[in-house]
């Protein structure tokens, strides 16, 4: 997997670290004595943002001789990394890269597990994941689900046509909506449509214009139990997506609904990986 942040954004990480130079390594006078930095799973999990992590080491003047893929499940004390280099150049690189590697890749092994749970009940659902990442981490984040095992549910508003409550606002509601719905299918017809709805009678109507896809927002479990099943005997090719408070208390609930996507933020929030650091004089 490519690195999802330009070389632009790994020197910003640089900079915000080590504005000037390390200043212990400098006082210590160990800054051009050879070492080598190696990286290993503390316990069982999918590895991302190795791809970055390369990037901050090489950035920082090392050279890395062992790099695992983002995507790659390992077991524990595996070898994620190792990277030769000077003093300075690796104490700088360490932490960097620590924190992009134990971050990304505690979100890949939640994703893992999450998707895993899913598909397990039902083979050919989708776990997608929102827009709801913390400010300026949105690229990692993408990367991170993707490694795991899931998608992106929407990647921006650029892409992607997905009509909420809050945009009824300026239509007249529902009503206005559905007006306009035939035009939105002829005027866009390379992008799919699709609308969110809290109430099965909105869903229903909606259906009935020939809508690509229906997200339910925090529709009850027991209530979608019935209405999926329902639903796609009568409209079998637009697609359902449930949203709103899905995790992993209650993923295989939902999957088990045989709903096409799990819309779900939660993924995002947990520990980071637990990943060993170890230095090495050469």
């Amino acid at each position: 997997m490519r690195s999802f942040l330009s070389d632009e954004a790994i020197a910003r990480l640089i900079e915000e670290d080590v504005p000037y130079l390390d200043l212990t390594t400098f006082a210590l006078g160990i800054a051009k004595q050879p070492g080598s930095l190696a990286f290993y799973a503390r316990h069982p999990m999918v590895v991302c943002a190795t791809e970055e992590a390369v990037k901050v080491i090489e950035k920082c003047g090392a050279d890395v001789q062992v790099s695992v893929a983002s995507g790659v499940s390992l077991e524990a004390q595996a070898l994620i990394l190792k990277a030769t280099g000077d003093a300075e150049a690796l104490h700088i690189a360490w932490r960097i890269a620590l924190n992009l590697l134990e971050y990304a890749s505690g979100i890949a092994t939640r994703t893992a597990a999450f998707v895993r749970t899913a598909k397990a009940c039902h083979p050919t659902v989708s776990v997608v994941t929102t827009r709801k990442a913390f400010p300026g981490t949105r690229s990692l984040m993408m990367k991170a689900i993707i490694a795991g095992g899931a998608l992106p549910h929407r990647l921006g508003l650029s892409e992607s046509i997905l009509i909420f409550k809050q945009h009824l606002v300026y239509l007249g509601g529902m009503a206005g909506l559905l007006e306009r719905l035939p035009g939105l299918k002829q005027t866009f017809q390379e992008k799919k449509i699709a609308v969110e709805v809290e109430t099965l009678d909105d869903a229903w109507a909606v259906a009935a214009t020939g809508v690509d896809l229906i997200q339910l927002d925090k529709v009850p479990l027991e209530t979608l139990k019935t209405f999926v099943p329902t639903f796609k005997q009568r409209y079998p090719a637009i697609k359902l997506a449930a949203a709103g408070g899905i995790t992993f208390d209650n993923v295989q609930a939902y999957a088990e609904t045989k709903i096409d996507l799990l819309v779900t933020s939660a993924l995002y929030f947990g520990k980071p990986g637990d990943i060993a650091a170890k230095m090495t004089l050469l």
